[in-house]
């Protein structure tokens, strides 16, 4: 298992590339595949910045798989069998943080399927998609940022603000998605911090995409 530092990584934005698009279906695609027999409480989704159409983005793909309490070790061993190193929650509560750094670089995301973390994912990354105008107050975020600070921990806090005011934004805007809703016992993982792009040294401060 890593330690804190581990995760502190230097921080490069690229400007959004089509192909980020089309390695996450694939990741989704083949991630659904091989976890198909652990029922039909398993999502695979492509998150993050690399998600959102025109967003400049750290050049890592974010995937989310949300599944059942009792699937978890089953999820991170089969994550783990593709190269993937396992850092533990990460200072996210509820979340199995994977992630692998050759090839094409990702980061997995193991959530309780419809918990808080699954449901705020989901929703600012639908929120960033469908508002060009919150999309471009975040590029901005992310850009002033990324030139304050050279490496993860402190990238990520820099933008924390910017990061809470849009998704309150989102949760006014966007009407329910029955994504976001499910059958009762899926979520018990997820009740303490708000998403991926909170880290708890406390819940407010933010990390990540």
């Amino acid at each position: 298992m890593s330690t804190a530092p581990d995760l502190d990584e230097p921080v490069h934005l690229a400007p959004y590339d089509p192909a980020w698009a089309v390695r996450g279906l694939a990741l989704v695609e083949q991630l659904t595949a091989g976890l198909g027999e652990l029922g039909p409480y398993v999502e695979v989704e492509h998150i993050g910045s690399t998600s959102v159409p025109g967003l400049d983005a750290k050049p890592v793909l974010d995937i989310q798989i949300g599944c059942a309490d009792r699937d978890v070790d089953a999820v991170v061993g089969y994550v783990r069998g593709l190269g993937f190193e396992h850092l533990g929650e990460a200072g996210v509560p509820g979340r199995e943080y994977l992630r692998r750094r050759s090839e094409l670089p990702v980061n997995v995301h193991v959530v309780g399927l419809r918990g808080r973390l699954w449901t705020d994912n989901l929703l600012f990354r639908d929120h960033l998609r469908a508002h060009p105008e919150a999309a471009a107050r975040y590029a901005r975020a992310k850009r002033d940022a990324a030139r304050a600070a050279g490496r993860l921990l402190a990238y990520s806090d820099h933008k924390a603000a910017v990061v809470a005011e849009l998704m309150a934004e989102a949760r006014d805007f966007e009407a329910p998605d029955p994504r976001l809703e499910g059958p009762a016992g899926l979520a018990g993982r997820d009740v303490v911090s708000p998403s991926l792009y909170c880290r708890s040294r406390n819940s407010d401060h933010c990390t990540g995409v």
